[in-house]
C-alpha cells in the first residue's frame, strides 16, 4: 500500500471523517454499567495474555473504567480502514516503522509532549518515533513502550568451545568467522529464502556507518536533486556480500523458522537478527546459551546498536476520553507493567530506570545506557520500494551496480511522487 500522505489522506477520507477521528465516533463510549468503555488496538499475537492481564489489572484499580483489548494482526490496514470511516481507537499499539511516521505526518494522533507520559523514557530512544514522523513541528505523537536491539546473536557454548570472544571490530569479526571456518563450524547461520532476512545486517551495519545519523542521511536522501545516492552506502553493502560467503550452503532454500530452528539446534556459530528472535530461537531449544554483541564498526568508537521502538502506544488527536486513557496510558507505562512485558518478550525496556534482566540481553545493555544508538534503515523506506527483494536478490547475484541502480530509481521514483501529492 503507498503511504498516505496528508492530501491523500484527506482526499480518501474525507475533511469530516479526519475532524471526527479520535473524536466521537472513536471506540466506546460509557455503556449502560456506568463505565467508560476503552478499546486496546493491540497487534502483538505473542502478547494477547499480557496485555489482558494487564487490563484486567488497570480495570480492578479503576472501577469507573473498562479497558477491553481487540487484538489486530494486520493492524496498520486495520487502522487505516477505521481512519476513513472515522473510527480511531481509544488506544493503539503499533510499530516504529514507515507506516507509523506515515499515518502521525497526517496529524490524526494526539501529542503527547505535554502529557508527562515522556518522563523518564530514554530520549535517544523516544526520538526515534520523531525521526519517522510528526503530525506537527515540536510534537511527540507515540510513546515508546518497548525496543528491540539489532546486533549479532551468538552461541556461547560454540565461542567458548572455539576460543572466541566477541569481536569489537569489523577486522576482529573476520578473523573470528575464518577461526570458525578453519575449525569446521558455520561462522553464520543464514536463512534467506524469506526476502526481509537480509535487512538486519543491512540496518545494522549503515546504524553505524552512517556516522552523522541514519535519519539524517535519508532526510537528505528525500531531496531528489542527484546529489546523494545509496552509493555512498557501498562499504554497507561489500560487507554484507563478505559475512553472507561465511555460512551454510543451504542458506537460500531456508526460511526464517528453519533459521531459528537450525541455529537452537547449533548448526552456526552466529545469527544476524535483532533480538526479537531470541523467544523463536528459545522455543526449539530452551537451554541454548544466547548472548549478543553490538555489529561491529572499523573503529568501535563508532558502534552502535540499531534499535526500533517495537511497541508504541497513542491514540487520536482528539479522544473521545482523554482523561480515562491517559490513565490507562500512565498505567501501561510504569515499571511493573514494562517489566512484565519486556521480561515475557525478551525486549529492552525504554524507562531509563529499568534494565533488560535477561542472559542474552546484556551485551547491548550497555548501548542502551550510553544512547549509543541508531534507528533502522529499512524504517525509512516506503512500502512501495521493495528494499527486501533487492537485498536478497543481491545476496543471490552479488551485483553491486544492479542492487545501487535500482535503489537510485526506485527511491527516486517513489519519493518524488510522494513529495509531489503532499
Amino acid at each position: 500500500m503507498t503511504p498516505l500522505s496528508r492530501r491523500s489522506f484527506l482526499a480518501a477520507a474525507g475533511t469530516t471523517a479526519l475532524a471526527a477521528a479520535g473524536g466521537a465516533l472513536a471506540g466506546c463510549s460509557a455503556a449502560d454499567d456506568g463505565k467508560v468503555h476503552l478499546e486496546l488496538f493491540q497487534f502483538k499475537s505473542e502478547a494477547i495474555g499480557l496485555f489482558d492481564r494487564i487490563c484486567d489489572e488497570f480495570n480492578a484499580a479503576n472501577p469507573d473504567i473498562l479497558v477491553t483489548q481487540n487484538f489486530q494482526a494486520d493492524n496498520v490496514t486495520s487502522l487505516r480502514a477505521r481512519l476513513v470511516k472515522g473510527d480511531m481507537p481509544d488506544l493503539v499499539t503499533i510499530n516504529g516503522d514507515y507506516n507509523y511516521g506515515a499515518l502521525a505526518r497526517t496529524g490524526v494522533f494526539a501529542d503527547f509532549s505535554a502529557t508527562g507520559l515522556l518522563d523518564g523514557v530514554n530520549p535517544t530512544v523516544g526520538g526515534i518515533l520523531n525521526t519517522l514522523g510528526t503530525g506537527a513541528e515540536g510534537e511527540t505523537n507515540g510513546v515508546a513502550f518497548a525496543d528491540n536491539g539489532s546486533g549479532i546473536i551468538y552461541n556461547k557454548d560454540i565461542f567458548d568451545t572455539a576460543g572466541l570472544e566477541p569481536p569489537t571490530t569489523w577486522a576482529e569479526l573476520i578473523e573470528v568467522c575464518d577461526e570458525l571456518q578453519a575449525q569446521g563450524i558455520n561462522p553464520f547461520y543464514w536463512a534467506t529464502k524469506d526476502n526481509w532476512t537480509g535487512a538486519p545486517a543491512f540496518s545494522s551495519l549503515s546504524g553505524s556507518f552512517l556516522t552523522d545519523g541514519v535519519a539524517a542521511w535519508y532526510e537528505r536522501r528525500r531531496v531528489i536533486d542527484g546529489r546523494t545516492s545509496f552509493r555512498e552506502l557501498t562499504p554497507v553493502f561489500e560487507k554484507m556480500l563478505r559475512a553472507y560467503q561465511y555460512g551454510n550452503a543451504d542458506k537460500a532454500a531456508l526460511g526464517y523458522n528453519d533459521g531459528n530452528q537450525g541455529f537452537a539446534q547449533g548448526k552456526g556459530a552466529m545469527y544476524w537478527h535483532g533480538t526479537y528472535a531470541i523467544p523463536a530461537i528459545r522455543s526449539y531449544n530452551p537451554d541454548i546459551n544466547l548472548g549478543t554483541f553490538a555489529t561491529p564498526a572499523e573503529d568501535p568508537a563508532d558502534t552502535k546498536v540499531v534499535s526500533g521502538v517495537d511497541v508504541a502506544f497513542t491514540m487520536g488527536k482528539d479522544p473521545a476520553h482523554p482523561e480515562e486513557s491517559l490513565r490507562f496510558l500512565r498505567h501501561v507505562m510504569s515499571e511493573a507493567s514494562m517489566s512484565a512485558y519486556c521480561d515475557e518478550q525478551t525486549a529492552y525496556p525504554t524507562l531509563t530506570s529499568l534494565t533488560a534482566d535477561d542472559p542474552a540481553l546484556e551485551g547491548l545493555q550497555p548501548y542502551f545506557d550510553d544512547e549509543r544508538l541508531a534507528t533502522y534503515s529499512d524504517h525509512n523506506f516506503p512500502q512501495a520500494i521493495t528494499l527486501n527483494a533487492y537485498i536478497q536478490k543481491y545476496f543471490f547475484d552479488g551485483d553491486l551496480e544492479a542492487l545501487i541502480s535500482t535503489l537510485d530509481t526506485q527511491w527516486d521514483k517513489v519519493i518524488r511522487r510522494i513529495n509531489e501529492t503532499a
